[in-house]
């Protein structure tokens, strides 16, 4: 199965404007009652920071924000509500806590 498609590499995202474009797309689409303002800088150098600027770890973490959120009734996601996610960087998983103690 893996020899069936092409192998492509796709470049981290940077923190500049095209990035926090990205951030307010994703907000658009979320089915949120109250904005977040994903871009303001305290959130968005956050979600960037997890993410080591992989697009894929970005929605992740926004979903799971957007989910939690939604969850607690709070309606918007904010950094304590991105912190409470406890979510580990793809760079630190191998040596996680949770990992270790699953081994």
């Amino acid at each position: 199965m893996a020899s069936r498609f092409e192998l492509v590499a796709v470049p981290r995202w940077q923190y500049d404007e095209n990035y926090l474009m990205l951030l307010d797309s994703l907000e658009a689409a979320l089915p949120l009652a109250k904005t977040s303002d994903l871009s303001n800088e305290p959130l968005a150098r956050r979600i960037f920071g997890l993410s080591e600027g992989l697009i894929g770890e970005i929605v992740t973490i926004v979903t799971k924000a957007a989910i939690a959120a939604i969850r607690s009734g709070t309606e918007r996601i904010s950094k304590a509500n991105i912190d409470a996610l406890r979510y580990v960087p793809i760079s630190q998983r191998r040596n996680s806590p949770l990992r270790q103690s699953l081994l």
